[in-house]
């Protein structure tokens, strides 16, 4: 009926069918483009769905790094609509697939990853708003609290002026380690021991105890107790020694203790010789004389003199240092010196050369020593 009427037209109305014609035309276009954009818009909106739920689950899936990263809050809006939507069209199951797959192109293209290169920040940007300094231990800091400096004892300073020995460690253990020092004083031999805490707490009632001697005598108590010795600390006590037999050397034995959590016992043993309580003797040679001839033991030896102690002077000057004696005169060939055994036992020298020879000849009102410190002479004039 269609094609009935168009031809009608066509006789009667020529314009009026080129009309017609061309307003059908118009419609056919209209509709088909109609259709395609339709279709377009359906592309895009799912298009745009897709990369706004995948920057909601990648925001979720990375809140701790995205919360130091500003978001637009009107963007955060627009995609909470979307995604409840697409909750409502797509199952758990596409959404999880889409992500696996398209997650290298959604990243490029919604420009997470820059965003997420941001949020991987240093310490110091982390708290760069705050109050907070960061400080970082140096090389040196961390050498030092790794491993501490021994603890090294030393004389105080009243006796550093006296004559003196080194400092020697006796002995040691995990807790205390013990050293020594000997000081000559004019009146007797002064032992310095030094106790020290190796451990991180105080040690409380630290014994030093000294064992009965036979050639020696310990001035007043043969103890002494530390009250308390602080963690990595040192103390020291000082003893007075005597010697009550003449001997060439000996040893005197002593230990300390002390109890914690567990008892900690460490004993040493000192070496004493006859030098360590000889001092000189100061007199005039009058009274060297008068001296002389009240003494009745002595003893008389010759040593033969080396070539560097070719000269009586040169062999008074090594028994004067090397002895501790006191030159009282020198009369050509012939020299005196006086000494005396700690606390007063005095002990004369006659000394004369011949012949390459040194007559040594002692008098003393202790028999024992004038052969100690014979043994003495001959020992340094060798040695020297």
């Amino acid at each position: 009926m269609l094609l009935t009427v168009t031809q009608l037209i066509a006789n009667n109305f020529p314009s009026l069918f080129f009309l017609f014609v061309f307003v059908f035309q118009m419609g056919k276009v209209d509709t088909t483009t109609q259709k395609f954009k339709r279709k377009s818009k359906i592309n895009e909106a799912q298009s745009s769905e897709e990369v706004s739920d995948f920057q909601i689950s990648a925001a979720s899936d990375f809140g701790p790094l995205l919360d130091t990263v500003p978001i637009n809050m009107e963007d955060c809006e627009g995609n909470t609509h979307t995604r409840l939507r697409k909750s409502s069209l797509c199952s758990s199951d596409i959404v999880e697939d889409n992500l696996a797959f398209e997650t290298p192109q959604s990243l490029k293209k919604s420009g997470l990853d820059e965003r997420l290169s941001d949020s991987r920040l240093s310490q110091s940007s982390l708290f760069a708003d705050s109050n907070m300094e960061i400080f970082q231990p140096s090389p040196s800091a961390q050498c030092e609290g790794a491993s501490k400096p021994p603890l090294v004892p030393s004389l105080p300073e009243e006796l550093e002026d006296l004559t003196h020995s080194e400092v020697l460690e006796l002995c040691q253990n995990d807790a205390l380690a013990l050293h020594l020092c000997k000081v000559w004083t004019d009146d007797s031999l002064l032992l310095t021991v030094f106790v020290s805490n190796k451990t991180t707490s105080a040690l409380h009632a630290v014994n030093l105890v000294f064992e009965e001697a036979e050639y020696f005598q310990i001035l007043e108590s043969p103890t002494y107790q530390f009250p308390v010795i602080e963690a990595q600390s040192v103390e020291r006590c000082q003893k007075c020694v005597w010697m009550d037999k003449i001997c060439t050397k000996g040893i005197l034995s002593a230990s300390v203790h002390c109890q914690s959590e567990m008892e900690t016992r460490l004993q040493f043993s000192i070496t004493l010789s006859l030098l360590d309580f000889i001092r000189p003797m100061e007199m005039t040679t009058e009274d060297f004389g008068r001296l002389w001839l009240s003494l009745s033991n002595d003893v008389k030896q010759n040593i033969k003199m080396s070539s560097s102690q070719d000269s009586l002077s040169a062999a008074l000057n090594t028994l004067q240092q090397k002895l501790k004696l006191h030159l009282v005169d020198t009369i050509g060939n012939e020299g005196i010196l006086a000494c005396q055994l700690l606390p007063s036992v005095p002990c004369l020298l006659h000394c004369r050369t011949h012949s390459g020879m040194l007559a040594l000849w002692f008098r003393s009102p202790c028999s024992a020593l004038p052969d100690g410190l014979l043994y003495q002479c001959q020992k340094v004039m060798e040695e020297s």
